[in-house]
């Protein structure tokens, strides 16, 4: 009840505000409050080191990973941060060491114009955050660009990686990444609001309730970050670093989630990597890009029961 009467007050408070520019800075300040209290809700603390001179932040719900409990690593997409797992990670908490990077010019973890935000640069940091924090042996669970990481290492590091679950994931190089490389299209560079509010249909079907000014607040964050989403989409979605539909990954204990009105990537690209993986399958007709933040109960329980099998 404390925590809806503080909220009434902000809401209140941002109503009462007359320029646009201080309603823009107190509502993001009111979402990143909201996302920190659900990631302590959920048991889950922010946490930090440095790599090659880059102060890389991650949610966990430990600091010490060197024990028995098994880590369960999750990997969010391109634009997006941490904190999108915190309602999915409240389910694991009690079975699992969690470990939530912000990836590489991501959420907390800074952006630089000369650094390297190709899918193998980013494995290669994320690899070097597990040595630091003594995490020998994981299992992986990524959405989108954070799927195509998880299949990288399931490719490079099979030894290490108990079980994999890839989310609609990014990566097959398809008639439709072609497509979008040859035309430069890129889904996260946003020009004017509605371009965002275009894009937010595009990546769920059932998306949670977001009051719309925190919506508008988040759609001026696209816009503020648009050459840098372009720098980084470019070095990201290459075909350099995608898999050929005669691809093969030589990988038995991984897991396909696609939500079928995944507006974002084509079913063909959940075709190609089934195909590609010849693993478990499960499909969600109903959700979209983000099944496991649409519909938070149903996904996290159908990945428990496949992690604990």
């Amino acid at each position: 009840m404390k925590f809806v009467l503080i909220m009434a007050l902000i809401i209140g408070l941002i109503m009462m505000l007359s320029t646009r520019q201080r309603r823009m800075s107190l509502t993001k300040s009111l979402f990143s409050m909201i996302n920190r209290i659900e990631a302590k809700l959920a048991g889950l603390g922010c946490h930090s080191t440095v790599i090659n001179e880059l102060e890389v932040f991650y949610l966990s719900n430990t600091q010490h990973f060197n024990d028995d409990k098994p880590v369960l690593v999750l990997l969010h997409g391109f634009s997006r941060d941490s904190y999108v797992w915190n309602r999915f990670a409240k389910r694991f908490s009690a079975h699992y060491h969690l470990l939530i990077p912000d990836i590489k010019g991501h959420g907390q973890t800074a952006y630089h114009p000369s650094h390297d935000y190709s899918v193998p640069s980013q494995c290669k940091m994320l690899l070097v955050l597990l040595d630091k924090l003594q995490i020998s042996r994981f299992s992986i669970i990524g959405n989108s660009m954070g799927g195509l990481m998880a299949a990288k290492l399931i490719i490079d590091i099979p030894d290490r990686i108990e079980k994999s679950v890839l989310i609609d994931p990014a990566g097959a190089k398809s008639e439709f990444a072609h497509y979008m490389i040859d035309n430069q299209i890129n889904p996260f560079s946003h020009k004017v609001e509605q371009d965002f509010f275009d894009f937010y249909d595009l990546i769920m079907a059932k998306p949670p309730y977001v009051p719309k000014f925190i919506l508008r607040a988040l759609a001026r964050q696209y816009i503020d970050k648009r050459e840098q989403y372009t720098h980084m989409f470019k070095q990201f979605f290459r075909c350099l670093d995608f898999y050929p539909n005669d691809f093969r990954f030589d990988y038995a204990n991984a897991m396909l989630i696609w939500g079928l009105n995944d507006k974002l990537l084509p079913v063909a690209d959940y075709t190609q990597w089934k195909t590609m993986l010849n693993s478990k399958t499960h499909i969600y007709e109903d959700l979209g890009h983000m099944p496991m933040v649409e519909d938070v109960k149903r996904v996290s329980a159908d990945i428990l029961r496949f992690l604990k099998a």
